[in-house]
């Protein structure tokens, strides 16, 4: 009988360690498999010389079938570029220091492109802002404050219009095409209303009194929406002409920063990126946090309801710590012609192209504490499958030339399905590097892009 139980409990033992011993091949095998998987994306450099930094959100592509991109330098000026997807061209259109006659006045300047841009009428629209630019010395009022654009797509000429407000740009922007209105969030956190046939920019009140969220949506009636730190929504009914702040309905948020020596409000808390999808009349969009898509139907009940749909962070931090999960990106969009969601997310927690943070004392050291581990910034790429609820890991973006990508921030599907994108992508060459993410990796903003049917 002692026997009998001595084999079965070594039995027992050895199948545990099998059991283990499998299970660690199979999370070996399943990251050695997430590490080798990738998906090729053709690469376009920005040709300026300026050795932009980052790219945030600005990224069309305008009815005469070009690709119209707003790079940004931080310290000194905003550029916006045109690419010609048939003859692979790429354009410097506008320096807007020189546009606003800034340049070489030692005043704050017109640093940042920051919106996503609309077109009405063979112009493509979009508001600006400075955030650092300049002199770091000089008197913040300098700045003449941040202005309308639009570019005549027939001739490439960048015309500044009216003024938005004294000093705070925008990070957000939308266009009423039926009222012929823009609307734009600025980092004062006020909404302001522009006219664009009278050139008239009108403020609608404050909507946030902290970090606005980086992205607002219009539905199919003219309404527009925005996000604020707590998970909560605010509405600007058009038929009203007046600002809500929603009472009763959250954004599904699990991993809200909360210390008692630190306390802060933060804006993984907020939709990160969002938009509206004209086929369904509901607007898709990713929380700042988790990266987890939902769908919101504005149209059901009082406030509308939100519904979860899936967490599109890259794999390795799926089922994880959700304090390790990086910050969600800006480069998503909705694929008609698939009716998919494409999404570039991240391997990295500091999402400012490595940048120094004020937010975080060491954003970096803070990230590679909580995953365990230096982590590289690399981009990931999946698509969601709005027909069946899937989502499909592609694997992380390199190039034809063998450069990895390190950081997306604008994203758009074009009629005939390519999915356009543009950040930071490896820079091998010297002379072309605009900074190095963490001092390790060194970058340059190029434009990526996908096809998916070939």
């Amino acid at each position: 009988m002692q026997l009998f139980l001595k084999i079965i409990t070594v039995s027992f033992c050895l199948l545990i360690v099998l059991y283990f011993q499998n299970s660690l091949k199979a999370q070996e095998q399943q990251k050695q498999e997430y590490s080798l998987k990738s998906v090729t994306c053709k690469f376009y450099p920005f040709t300026g010389g300026n050795l932009d930094r980052s790219h945030w959100s600005a990224l069309l592509q305008a009815s005469n079938g070009k690709i119209y991109v707003g790079i940004s330098t931080h310290a000194d000026a905003g550029y916006m570029y045109e690419f010609d997807p048939a003859t692979e061209e790429m354009t410097l259109l506008a320096d807007l220091t020189k546009l606003a006659e800034e340049r070489g006045k030692g005043i704050w300047t017109t640093g940042k492109i920051h919106v996503q841009m609309h077109e009405l009428d063979g112009y493509v629209y979009f508001g600006a802002l400075t955030e650092d630019s300049g002199p770091p010395a000089i008197d913040a009022s300098s700045y003449k404050g941040p202005h309308w654009y639009r570019i005549d797509i027939n001739n490439r000429k960048v015309e500044q219009l009216g003024l938005i407000n004294s000093f705070w740009g925008l990070l957000g922007q939308v266009m009423d095409k039926e009222r012929r209105q823009l609307f734009g969030l600025a980092e004062n956190g006020h909404l302001y209303r522009y006219y664009i046939d009278e050139d008239y920019t009108e403020d609608l009140g404050r909507v946030d009194d902290w970090d606005i969220c980086r992205t607002i949506f219009d539905d199919d009636l003219g309404n527009v929406y925005g996000s604020l730190v707590g998970g909560r929504i605010w509405k600007f009914d058009v038929s009203q002409d007046r600002l809500f702040d929603f009472q009763h309905i959250r954004l599904p948020i699990i991993n809200q920063p909360r210390t008692m020596s630190n306390p802060m409000l933060n804006r993984k808390t907020e939709w990160r990126i969002i938009e509206w999808d004209p086929v369904e009349k509901v607007a898709f969009g990713i929380i700042g946090g988790t990266n987890l898509l939902f769908k919101y139907d504005v149209h059901t009940g009082d406030e509308g309801t939100i519904t979860p749909l899936a967490q599109v962070c890259p794999p390795q931090f799926r089922s994880g710590n959700p304090m390790a999960i990086p910050t969600a990106r800006l480069a998503m969009t909705i694929s008609h012609k698939e009716r998919k969601i494409y999404y570039l997310p991240e391997m990295m927690s500091a999402f400012d192209y490595g940048d120094e943070s004020f937010d975080v004392v060491d954003e970096h050291k803070f990230s590679e504490k909580l995953s365990g581990k230096q982590v590289a910034p690399l981009s990931y790429f999946l698509s969601y499958d709005l027909k069946s609820g899937e989502v499909d890991d592609l694997g992380f973006i390199k190039t034809e030339d063998g450069r990895y990508a390190y950081g997306m921030d604008g994203a758009q599907a074009s009629k005939d399905g390519k999915i356009w994108f543009a950040g930071a992508f490896a820079e091998p060459d010297p002379k072309k590097e605009a900074g190095k993410i963490v001092g390790v990796y060194p970058y340059s903003i190029g434009l990526g892009c996908y096809d998916p049917f070939e």
